[in-house]
């Protein structure tokens, strides 16, 4: 029998009741309650791991999902929506992060460039051992130097989001916008006007986020 929206919220509500354990057996409770919110959404999560094409990094998908759902469970405003759009929107972005990682050679820049993933499988021998190989690439160092230029980007970003509050689904246009993963042809010109102000208002909270220096020490 599949899980109702109803059911998810009330799920919602018992962890919120349990937020903020002190002692051991308040935990354990709370633990449990967020494994069966997990159970609960493995269809969902097992739906979007497949979307975004990570169905070979399963577990890998999976964490990254259970730290979305412990995100959304923070960030959940009930009076802004329900609770099944808001994980869905933090899931969404979790994986684009990791696809982001994992499928450098997938993303469009990457596509334009030739980059492209090597599988090991092609210079093992028949005896089953690894054959003496060497590989030289002209273009290795500045593909791995904008390899890392992207995931310092992406931390930064990432991290100046989260002072200023971003919503699940303004991250993931942030994203999109950093490297180039959006198809602008789908959208109708008012999505698009739609996507473009948001970037705006982001970049510019985050400057001046920035401009007011690092977060004070708690």
């Amino acid at each position: 029998m599949g899980i109702s929206r109803k059911d998810l919220e009330i799920q919602v509500a018992r962890l919120h009741m349990r937020a903020a354990p002190k002692t051991g057996t308040e935990r354990l409770r709370y633990d449990r309650q967020f494994a069966r919110m997990l159970a609960m959404l493995q269809p969902r999560i097992r739906h979007l791991i497949r979307a975004y094409g990570l169905a070979d990094l399963a577990d890998d998908a999976q964490q990254a999902c259970a730290i979305g759902v412990y995100r959304a469970l923070e960030s959940y405003d009930p009076t802004q929506a329900r609770f099944s759009t808001h994980v869905t929107w933090q899931l969404r972005g979790e994986l684009q992060t990791l696809r982001h990682r994992m499928r450098l050679d997938q993303r469009r820049s990457a596509r334009t460039a030739g980059i492209r993933t090597v599988s090991l499988d092609a210079v093992i021998g028949d005896g089953g051992e690894a054959a003496a190989a060497q590989f030289e690439d002209e273009m290795a160092l500045p593909a791995v130097e904008r390899c890392a230029s992207d995931m310092l980007t992406l931390r930064l970003v990432d991290g100046l989001m989260d002072r200023i509050g971003s919503p699940a689904g303004e991250r993931r246009i942030i994203h999109d916008t950093l490297f180039d993963e959006a198809d602008q042809d789908r959208f109708t010109a008012r999505q698009r006007e739609q996507r473009r102000q948001i970037v705006r208002r982001t970049w510019r909270n985050c400057a001046k986020v920035l401009a007011a220096g690092p977060p004070m020490a708690a």
